[in-house]
């Protein structure tokens, strides 16, 4: 099937990307701004300065530069220099975070890595309103997302400090 000049084969547009989100694939490196991109998902290499709505670094995804979020950030990967998250920041077990980091709400798994300062923001994004990307099903088959979700109860972990009277 022949396609004029500035029209795409029936088979590319099923592969276009969703508008105004970005997808960094695994092997890709990009260096440069990004600015203003709904959505950017990375499973390769992306440096310079990013601003953006959401965040999700995959476990292959690399990131380095200095990171603003206006909504939520979900790191499985590596994060270098400055991320400011407005929303939530979750932090998966297998992520590696070196630099500084301010957020409006926190979530850390256990065995995630954070070095570097923390410090709070006050403004706090509507939580409620984005879904990060999940992996399908192939993917966890073909093991490209291991993740492995880990909930940690305090009041379970905290041992009776009085003992009980009668």
């Amino acid at each position: 099937m022949a396609c004029k000049k500035g029209q795409l084969m029936p088979a590319a547009v099923d592969r276009l990307p969703e508008a105004n989100k970005l997808y960094v694939g695994e092997g890709v490196s990009i260096t440069g701004a990004v600015l203003t991109s709904d959505t950017v998902v990375v499973d390769g290499f992306l440096e310079g300065e990013i601003t953006v709505n959401n965040l999700l670094v995959g476990e292959t995804g690399t990131i380095k530069g200095r990171i603003s979020v206006a909504q939520n950030a979900e790191i499985f990967g590596l994060v270098f220099e400055r991320l400011a998250v407005k929303g939530l920041l979750v932090l998966r077990s297998s992520c590696r975070v070196d630099g500084s980091v301010s957020c409006g709400t926190l979530q850390i798994e256990q065995g995630a890595t954070l070095t570097g300062d923390i410090q709070p923001t006050d403004y706090r994004a509507d939580q409620s309103t984005y879904k990060f990307p999940r992996r399908d099903s192939a993917q966890l088959a073909n093991g490209s997302s291991n993740v492995r979700r880990v909930e940690i109860s305090p009041l379970g972990l905290a041992p009776d400090l009085l003992p009980a009277t009668s």
